[in-house]
């Protein structure tokens, strides 16, 4: 009987076989995929640590000159007049010039009298002069 089993039996393996090689075939199937998968893990960590790094390096740029800015607008608020300060000055010139005005106005008088008065001279020594 043993002879007619095997002259039964079809050529190649048995089904235990097949199913056996066809598991182990799917077990190296999936370990190459998920070593695959931790690979491209890595390499997407590695490149996130360097673009983390990237954008580190770019924000410390950026709140130096952030900072840099600061300390000019610092230095040039202190080196500022106040407001304050540069309106009392300012009042201050102006009533200078409202002086100054207003004498020159009064000198421009004197100025006019003293010519009237010293044209009045001339003319009374002329007179005297031709007087005589």
């Amino acid at each position: 009987m043993a002879e007619d089993d095997q002259e039964r039996r079809p050529p190649g393996p048995t089904w235990q076989e097949h199913f056996h090689a066809l598991l182990e075939e799917m077990d190296r199937r999936f370990s190459a995929a998920i070593l695959a998968q931790d690979k491209a893990v890595q390499i997407a960590m590695i490149a996130s640590e360097k673009a983390v790094v990237k954008a580190e390096v770019a924000a410390e740029k950026r709140f130096e000159s952030v900072n840099e800015f600061r300390a000019q607008l610092t230095d040039q608020a202190t080196t500022f007049m106040p407001r304050a300060e540069a309106e009392q000055r300012l009042s201050a010139l102006a009533e200078k010039i409202d002086d100054l005005k207003g004498s020159s106005r009064a000198g421009a008088n004197t100025l006019w009298g003293y010519l009237l008065g010293g044209a009045s001279l001339i003319l009374a020594v002329i007179v005297f002069l031709a007087a005589r």
